[in-house]
């Protein structure tokens, strides 16, 4: 036999067991060294730690000191550098709307797709318009120049004097009346007849 077919045959042999008369089971082999037996390092992993249970008073308790804490610490700023300081209920903001905040937010219904093709169509419809519209506006102002710098060619051909005075501005031919809101500063003893308020935000 070769060696390859001995080292299967003794590979199947370590594998497999035979049965002796009197019904006991027994491995064996046939390799030339013994078996040995071989140990993995020791795994031992740390004993879970129990969950403490969270008292919510504790934890109100905590959370207040550490606000008088922060509180005195902005008494002590104040006090060395002559500031006055946003308190801290002014920076945290409301809590219970942070909390709430899922619950606050607006949900919108999903538009059906016959809504979102007809707003599609619309808007398409509206920029074939406004772009027909834009391009006979330049088109009727160039024109319009076109024609005024011809006449006044022609002018400058009989004249050069009539040219120059057609060329001139007339600030009396364009009436221009424009009344609307200045940009002026409010006047200070002013009373606003759309009613009276009382500004109740803190100035810090």
């Amino acid at each position: 036999m070769s060696l390859g077919k001995i080292s299967k045959v003794s590979r199947f042999l370590s594998k497999s067991q035979l049965c002796c008369s009197c019904g006991v089971t027994r491995p064996f082999h046939t390799n030339s060294k013994p078996l040995l037996f071989y140990a993995t390092p020791n795994l031992s992993a740390e004993p879970m730690k129990r969950r403490k249970k969270v008292d919510l008073s504790k934890v109100i308790q905590s959370t207040q000191l550490k606000i008088r804490k922060m509180e005195r610490e902005m008494r002590k700023r104040e006090e060395k550098f002559g500031r006055t300081l946003k308190p801290v209920e002014e920076i945290t903001g409301n809590i219970a709307i942070r909390r709430n905040r899922d619950k606050l937010r607006r949900e919108f219904e999903p538009l059906p797709v016959e809504e979102i093709e007809r707003r599609a169509l619309l808007v398409k419809e509206w920029g074939h318009y406004k772009n027909q519209q834009h391009f006979t506006e330049e088109k009727a102002l160039q024109k319009a120049i076109h024609v005024q710098t011809k006449a006044l060619n022609e002018l400058r051909m009989e004249s050069e004097e009539l040219y120059q005075k057609a060329k001139e501005i007339h600030e009396g031919d364009i009436i221009y009346q424009f009344n609307g809101p200045t940009e002026t500063p409010p006047a200070d003893d002013f009373d606003s007849p759309d009613g009276q308020y009382i500004d109740t935000s803190r100035k810090w």
